[in-house]
């Protein structure tokens, strides 16, 4: 099982074990223990460590907190506002992260300046924030998650939830209205991940909204060697319910990123009877 943030102490981030750290936040309308699949799959490899981000007011004292904790490399996974948050790190902290892997980071100030279609977009999601914030302050927990989830998941998708999952999506409406308007307001520009020098997998599940989509593919294009992964089939929850996709995606990546490299012989010194061989780019 991964360990949760009341669990976390200065030793988790020094190999436990002999297994690297991977450090993995979840989005704004989840928890830490949409993690525990991951946690799982890299059993025996990574320690994984998922604080719960809900503990904190702001996404500034969660960062705060982890990079006080961390002081050594690590893996950083994020999904959705986890993934922006884990950007910010990257950029802010650089000597703190091994990799990333952003998962349809919620980097939508980046569209606040972009092109019409972007502004657009920005647009919807500004109409989105103010139904949420009205929603909070008229005390209308389901109300408001409706408008998130319909937004995100299409028309009629709170209706088709399931009592419990609707009370528990509910009570999470303060800190996700919260997200979201602070992830409408951020200045840093998208320039900014140029900066970035770690190996980066960026990923997005092609039937996520089309604003998720565009955030992505603007971070996937600014983060130097970035990779971006696409997900078929799958929407914007992929984490939790493609995890047999996600999961060894995830794996593979920080696989690569640990796999010691063998030096190349130089071209003019490989012998003539044994002829250059083309292999796939992995």
């Amino acid at each position: 099982m991964n360990t949760t943030w009341a669990e976390l102490s200065r030793s988790t981030f020094t190999e436990v074990e002999f297994r690297l750290p991977v450090l993995a936040l979840h989005g704004a309308a989840s928890s830490s223990t949409q993690w525990h699949g991951l946690s799982d799959y890299l059993r025996g490899s990574y320690h994984v460590v998922a604080p719960d981000l809900s503990a904190f007011a702001s996404s500034d004292s969660a960062k705060s907190a982890i990079e006080a904790m961390v002081d050594e490399p690590v893996h950083l996974v994020g999904h959705l506002h986890g993934a922006a948050l884990a950007l910010e790190i990257a950029l802010e902290r650089p000597e703190l992260v091994r990799s990333l892997t952003l998962i349809e980071p919620t980097a939508f100030h980046l569209l606040r300046d972009g092109a019409p279609s972007d502004r657009a977009l920005f647009a919807e999601l500004v109409g989105l924030a103010n139904r949420m914030k009205i929603a909070v302050e008229a005390h209308d927990p389901a109300g408001g998650m409706s408008a998130y989830v319909d937004f995100w998941y299409g028309r009629g998708a709170w209706q088709r939830t399931s009592p419990g999952l609707r009370q528990m999506l509910a009570s999470h409406l303060p800190r996700t209205a919260a997200g979201l308007a602070a992830s409408l307001v951020a200045s840093w520009p998208a320039d900014g991940c140029a900066r970035i020098r770690c190996p980066t997998l960026v990923a997005m599940a092609l039937e996520s909204p089309a604003v998720s989509l565009r955030v992505t593919e603007i971070v996937a294009e600014t983060i130097p060697g970035a990779r971006l992964a696409m997900i078929a089939d799958a929407g914007h929850m992929a984490p939790l319910t493609d995890p047999h996709i996600v999961d060894p995606m995830i794996g593979a990546h920080l696989k690569a990123v640990d796999r010691p490299r063998r030096k190349r012989r130089p071209w003019h010194k490989a012998s003539p009877r044994s002829p250059a061989t083309c292999l796939p780019a992995i």
